[in-house]
């Protein structure tokens, strides 16, 4: 898309340009070594996809104008601005469309403030109603990735798709014992996501299914290559149209 439009400006705007430059935009892509799949090129073609993201640029322009251009590591404080600057210009944004401007001017700093998913309000039923469900006790949920404040709340964190990592537990084994064992000293802020868990057995093939055959013997595989060999020279003779001279015999 950058370079389409490097080359020819607002004309990808207009209707039915694009379909007419398809075999340069496959000749360029081939040369560059890009792969397009149906949905891809469909989208790539369609004028109105273009529109739209035009549009979304001239909207995301408009809350800079609000929000600023200052770089914060309290992408919370960030998102608050911009949602504010959404809500007082009345813009109808759906969850994707925010998403994409608030992803293409933010990036992941491992030292920027944590970015809050959700802050929640729990009961002591709720409470109670969580422990039940993730399998420890009250003091154990930052484990689990709900993390109590001070005013008796609790915080849940976004993750960052990246940093994410799976591990093999043992079926007779904890979880929450594995996971304090092998990962929480090697990474702090790690936490499980209990309902990604998925529970199965891995079956060695080769363990129950692999019958081992004895090789052949030396002699076995000799007598093979000999017979080989002398079906070959008769197959050269007739082709020659002569006769062989001599056989091949075993070596004692």
């Amino acid at each position: 898309m950058e370079w389409l439009y490097g080359e020819h400006g607002d004309q990808v705007y207009q209707p039915g340009f694009l379909k007419e430059q398809t075999k340069a935009i496959t000749a360029w892509c081939e040369e560059q070594g890009i792969s397009l799949n149906a949905k891809a090129k469909t989208k790539l073609l369609d004028t109105k996809y273009w529109v739209k993201l035009r549009n979304l640029l001239a909207t995301a322009t408009q809350i800079m104008s609000d929000v600023g251009t200052d770089e914060t590591d309290d992408f919370n404080a960030f998102r608050k601005a911009v949602n504010a600057a959404i809500k007082a210009r009345k813009i109808k944004l759906g969850v994707t469309e925010k998403n994409a401007i608030l992803n293409a001017v933010s990036w992941y700093d491992e030292k920027a403030k944590k970015v809050i998913a959700k802050k929640h309000k729990l009961t002591g039923a709720d409470v109670a109603d969580l422990t039940t469900h993730l399998g420890c006790a009250a003091e154990d949920l930052a484990d689990f990735g709900w993390y109590r404040q001070t005013d008796g709340s609790y915080l849940t964190y976004e993750s960052t798709s990246d940093l994410r990592d799976a591990e093999s537990v043992p079926l007779k084994d904890s979880i929450h014992r594995y996971f304090l064992a092998e990962v929480k000293p090697h990474v702090e802020e790690a936490w499980i996501n209990l309902d990604s868990v998925k529970i199965g057995y891995e079956i060695s093939f080769n363990k129950y299914f692999y019958r081992h055959k004895p090789l052949r013997s030396l002699e076995e595989v000799t007598q093979d290559i000999l017979a080989l060999e002398e079906k070959a020279d008769g197959l050269i003779a007739d082709i020659l149209g002569v006769e062989v001279a001599t056989k091949l015999e075993p070596a004692e």
